[in-house]
């Protein structure tokens, strides 16, 4: 297996100990302290912005949610579930490359409980992979013979630079790179701008747009990025 680098500072290879060692008891007990902890540090400030699924280094001024502990990871929580916050909570969330890993049937829930933590007239920004230019790319090459994947230039596990390969990897992702099918890093939802536009719509959301290149903060995905913002409503 070739070595998986993640985009955070993590801690997971004293996870690993306990869970070897049949103790995720003490590792769930661990994350939990932790994570409350902090939302009771945190919840008094005036400003708060939220981003979930942290990169290499912390957004200024941001607090930061993932599934698995790090270093710049003040809350470990699966997204999947509820969120552990008090409602009207934060100014600002910012999901770049992450929510792609939440089943498509859950889809909805998860934007309607990231309305709800929103305060009035807060922000939610989200960055995914853009389905739409994965399938437009290999419609091209079956049908035209036209190879573009030269513009995303990702080849992981991909070195003949094959485009239905790449459209897999872009698809699905690989995991940790192992037969691992239940890590967290898989991808569980395929977006074009109008499903991801819908989602926003669908759960309350106003002035829903498409985001440009210059709005990214943080890592930039480059050409693969889809981004789409929109507001909660400004009255309780």
């Amino acid at each position: 297996m070739k070595n998986i680098f993640y985009s955070f500072k993590n801690s997971r290879k004293r996870d690993r100990v306990l869970q070897k060692l049949h103790l995720s008891f003490f590792l769930k007990i661990k994350n939990n302290y932790k994570t409350s902890k902090n939302i009771r540090k945190n919840k008094t400030k005036d400003k708060r912005f939220l981003e979930i699924g942290p990169g290499l280094e912390r957004l200024p001024d941001f607090e930061t949610l993932n599934i698995i502990d790090g270093e710049d990871v003040d809350y470990i929580h699966n997204i999947f579930k509820p969120f552990p916050f008090e409602d009207n909570s934060f100014d600002l969330i910012y999901a770049s490359h992450v929510l792609e890993h939440v089943p498509w049937f859950l889809q909805a829930d998860v934007f309607k409980e990231l309305y709800r933590i929103l305060k009035p007239a807060g922000q939610l920004e989200v960055w995914v992979p853009d389905g739409w230019k994965v399938i437009s790319s290999v419609y091209e090459f079956e049908i035209n013979g036209i190879n573009n994947i030269d513009k995303d230039g990702w080849y992981r596990f991909n070195d003949e630079k094959d485009v239905v390969t790449w459209a897999n990897g872009r698809i699905f992702t690989y995991g940790d790179g192992s037969d691992d099918i239940y890590h967290p890093n898989w991808h569980r939802t395929l977006y074009t701008p109008k499903f991801l536009t819908n989602l926003f719509k669908k759960a309350g959301f106003l002035d829903v747009t498409l985001m440009d290149e210059s709005e990214v903060r943080g890592y930039n995905h480059g050409w693969i990025n889809l981004g789409v913002k929109g507001r909660k409503n400004d009255k309780l």
